[in-house]
Order: structure tokens, then C-alpha cells, then sequence
């Protein structure tokens, strides 16, 4: 068929064939004793070829290459391609979290500043990172196994003063396990985590446990309401538990705010059990393993600084110290 008739059937235009044909890529079986283009059904199953390798992403460099040279590992390549694209897709749907976020700022605000907007890049930044980091050890989840983690859960749920009136609400639940113990005791008991990862185990585990009261959803400190209407559910106790420390103290008095704020009226009590700093953290780094503590990625802070978080807010703020670097913060709302 000529080139027309093949363009069309292909669904290609004649200038893309006549470059094909330019370049190597694409040369017709035959040319007419009048000059032209001839091409034929092994021709127009090479295109098909040529199609699919560039709907993946390849150069038409590349895919001449494959197409042309025997013994080419197309499995390699295509498993290459498929990891690049799926590092340009996180990064636009960063860049579209981003978006949405300066969006919803420009709503409240009526303007953004570019310290907002760089202010927003970095906490979203920061919760990609923690998002890899969870999902990627949601099946073998190693902090559920750190000594003052599993004591600071245990002081927690002491200290809330769990009833049959209660609705609980978990941020940073992990992969449950804490709230679901909880839940024995309360009306509702509600986890939410920033890893699917770690929300699809907490879902399991409650399921095995035979759990009917407990929720669990995916979200962040910044957004704990992206999935879930907090203000219908009449939350009267927060918990936190290991989990604040990836904030730095500006970040964590915007997320404590946000607690607030989410639950309204009903809410009783904020209780965070976390690195939080008594002394110095440097006198104490043979037991950075032990209490869970990695200076690179983690952001604790002061035990001042903890309570200086609910300095704006009607709370009574006591503090529970298990070790140098880990305590107890107790924020009860005052009787009006």
C-alpha cells in the first residue's frame, strides 16, 4: 500500500513516515519503478513496534536501536522505563499536593506569600519522606518492637482514662495495634496514618482482632480530615504516640492546632508520648537506638518547647518523664 494509505491506517501522519524513513527507523519494503513508497503488513507491524516502545517513553534513538540490534534485553529496558516514570509520576503528584495545598491557603488567607509557599514545599517534602519510609516497612514495622515505644504506649493508654463514652482519636497509628487495644474500652476508637501501607496492616490487624469499632484512614498531621469528617465524630481523647518527633516544633504546634481545631467542642484531652528532649540528647547517644532516635531524620524537641505548643489553647499541660529523651505530655482541656 502507499504511504497515504498505510499513514491512515496506521493512524499516523505522512510527515511522521517520511522522517521514519529519514532517520532508518521505518524504511518501506519497496519502492515503485516511479519513486514510490511501498509498504507492506511486516511494515506496518514494525510501526506497531515502533508505537508501543514510544508510548513507554523511549527515544526514537533507543527504539531504533532495540529494534535493529539481535539479543536486546526489552525486559531490562522496559523495567528501567517503568521505574523512571514511576519517580516522574511521585514527583508530579507532589507538585500537585503542593498546588492543591497554595490553593486552599489562597482561600483562607486571600493571598500567598512566597515564604508560604516555600514553607508548604518543604512540609510536603518532608511527608513524602516519611510516607517511602513507612510504607516501606509496614510489613516488618521495627519501631513496634523499640522498648520506650512500647512503654510510652502502655503510660498512654493508662493516662487517657479509656470509657464506654469515649471516641478516640490515633494520629500516627502505625499499624494499630495501640488503638485497637484501646478499643476494647471506648464508644469508637479512630486511627490515621500518612502510610497506606501501614493503614492496610491496621485494617488487617483490627480484622483479625475482630475489631467493630475501629476506624482507620489515611492522613496527615497537617490534613488529618482529607479522608474522614473529624468534626461529626464527637472525638473527646487524641493520642499521639511516636509519631510528632519527624516535625520540628514549628510544625508540631501547627499540627497540635490543627488537632484542636479538627475535633472541636467535644474534645477532653491531648495525649503525646514522643522523643522529647529533658537534657541534652548528646549525653545520651550510646542510647539513640533504644529510644528510637535518628538525628538525621528525626526533629524532637525540648520538653519547653512541647509545652509551649499549647500555650495559646485552654489546656493544663503536665509532662510524664520515662527517659532524658522520652516523656509524656498531658494536655487536658479546662472546665469552663
Amino acid at each position: 500500500m502507499r504511504i497515504s494509505e498505510f499513514a491512515k491506517r496506521a493512524g499516523v501522519t505522512v510527515k511522521t513516515l517520511l522522517y521514519y524513513d529519514k532517520i532508518g527507523l521505518l524504511k518501506p519494503s519497496q519502492k515503485s519503478d516511479s519513486g514510490y513508497r511501498i509498504y507492506s503488513e511486516k511494515d506496518f507491524l514494525k510501526l506497531q513496534q515502533i508505537t508501543t516502545l514510544k508510548f513507554i517513553g523511549l527515544s526514537l534513538k533507543e527504539i531504533n536501536k532495540i529494534l535493529s540490534e539481535a539479543g536486546e534485553n526489552l525486559e531490562s529496558i522496559i523495567y528501567i522505563q517503568k521505574k523512571a516514570l514511576e519517580e516522574k509520576k511521585k514527583h508530579l503528584e507532589s507538585v500537585i499536593t503542593v498546588f492543591n495545598k497554595a490553593e486552599n491557603q489562597i482561600k483562607g488567607n486571600g493571598f500567598l506569600e512566597v515564604e508560604q509557599l516555600i514553607d508548604i514545599i518543604r512540609i510536603t517534602n518532608m511527608e513524602n519522606k516519611v510516607k517511602e519510609r513507612f510504607d516501606n516497612a509496614s510489613k516488618q514495622y521495627i519501631t513496634d518492637r523499640l522498648y520506650w515505644r512500647i512503654k510510652s504506649a502502655e503510660l498512654i493508654n493508662e493516662l487517657i482514662k479509656p470509657n464506654d463514652t469515649d471516641v478516640v482519636l490515633d494520629l500516627g497509628c502505625g499499624t494499630g495495634k495501640q488503638i485497637i487495644k484501646i478499643s476494647q474500652k471506648v464508644k469508637l476508637a479512630i486511627g490515621l496514618d500518612i502510610s497506606d501501607g501501614m493503614v492496610n496492616e491496621a485494617r488487617e490487624n483490627a480484622k483479625q482482632e475482630n475489631c467493630k469499632n475501629v476506624e482507620f484512614y489515611i492522613g496527615t498531621f497537617e490534613h488529618p480530615d482529607i479522608n474522614i469528617d473529624l468534626g461529626k465524630k464527637s472525638i473527646t481523647k487524641i493520642i499521639s504516640n511516636y509519631a510528632l518527633h519527624h516535625l520540628d516544633t514549628r510544625y508540631k504546634r501547627k499540627a497540635i492546632e490543627k488537632m484542636i481545631s479538627s475535633a472541636g467542642e467535644s474534645l477532653q484531652s491531648i495525649t503525646i508520648g514522643d522523643l522529647m528532649f529533658f537534657e541534652k540528647p548528646d549525653k545520651y547517644k550510646a542510647e539513640y537506638d533504644s529510644v528510637g532516635y535518628g538525628p538525621t531524620v528525626d526533629r524532637p524537641s525540648t520538653v519547653e518547647e512541647m509545652i509551649d505548643c499549647f500555650s495559646k489553647f485552654d489546656f493544663d499541660v503536665e509532662v510524664h518523664k520515662l527517659h532524658p529523651l522520652v516523656g509524656i505530655l498531658v494536655a487536658n482541656k479546662k472546665s469552663k
